[in-house]
């Protein structure tokens, strides 16, 4: 776990990194008066595009002066105002604390994908996945957060099967989490991306965790119940342990590929501390 002073520092350093950046909004164009508009049919003043008269459209969208012009029925249709909204879910779970690095990276991530929400005008809202999903008092200030200790005895997908609330409609959310938790995925991804304009999870993982290198009798320690076991750290071990994984992330790859969530993976030592941010920019999150 990380003491409050370099909590702070964490996050400072991540608030510094995200500068100028901004969350970028899927399929938006830019409207009136710097509002941003979807590209649905809808109620804003920003004209969008013709098409030819269907039956059931509403008459009062009908172009007169094309009539006149050509004789073709055409509607014209108006971009969709959208407020962009952003939800981001920190799993505080005990996993994320495994390693020092690992607790920094995933704070750290947190706070500058807040930070890019605050710039790029999103209405922001932060949650801890604990017990439950627990509501930030002061998403758009992160060296404020009530975070960092990543004691949590619940994974994510307990967590949100806890949530009664809802998340805001039509925005974008954000996971940052390791996925190390025993649970079918689909039931987490589908809250997830229910009414989501994008649905991201970002999977952080040490070095460690994808391929250990350890040899020898080693004794394990389960992060969220306590439960300890030495096992005999051999190439057989090390094998299943590898095939497990594998299988295990390639789960959550299709799952995720199902109900249309972008699963993005960070190596965190490749991350951290110096922040790379390039998957995030390649994957549209960022610009």
């Amino acid at each position: 776990m990380m003491d409050r002073p370099q909590f702070r520092s964490v996050l400072a350093s991540a608030l510094a990194r995200a500068g100028g950046l901004e969350l970028a909004t899927p399929r938006m164009t830019a409207g009136i008066d710097g509002r941003r508009t979807g590209r649905r049919s809808g109620n804003a003043l920003e004209f969008s595009e013709y098409r030819e008269y269907q039956a059931g459209d509403d008459l009062r969208q009908l172009d007169w002066g094309v009539f006149a012009r050509s004789e073709q029925l055409m509607v014209k249709l108006y971009s969709e105002e959208v407020d962009p909204r952003c939800d981001i879910v920190l799993d505080d779970s005990a996993s994320m604390a495994t390693e020092e690095a690992k607790a920094a990276a995933a704070l750290g991530l947190a706070g500058l994908l807040a930070q890019a929400a605050a710039n790029a005008g999103f209405s922001l809202a932060v949650w801890h996945a604990r017990e439950t999903l627990e509501k930030e008092p002061f998403p758009y200030r992160p060296l404020e957060w009530s975070c960092g200790a990543f004691d949590g005895g619940a994974s994510p997908g307990e967590a949100f099967g806890r949530f009664a609330g809802g998340f805001q409609s039509r925005g974008i959310r954000i996971v940052v989490t390791d996925l190390l938790w025993p649970e079918e995925p689909g039931r987490f991804l589908r809250r997830l991306a229910d009414g989501a304009m994008r649905a991201v999870v970002i999977q952080l993982l040490t070095r460690d965790e994808l391929d250990p290198a350890v040899s020898g009798t080693v004794s394990l320690t389960d992060a969220e119940t306590g439960e300890e076991r030495e096992l005999a750290a051999d190439d057989a071990l090390l094998a299943r342990y590898r095939q497990r994984l594998a299988r295990h992330q390639e789960l959550w790859s299709r799952a995720a590929g199902e109900y249309g969530v972008r699963l993005i993976r960070l190596t965190v030592e490749e991350f951290y501390p110096g922040w790379d941010l390039q998957q995030l920019f390649r994957c549209g999150v960022l610009k």
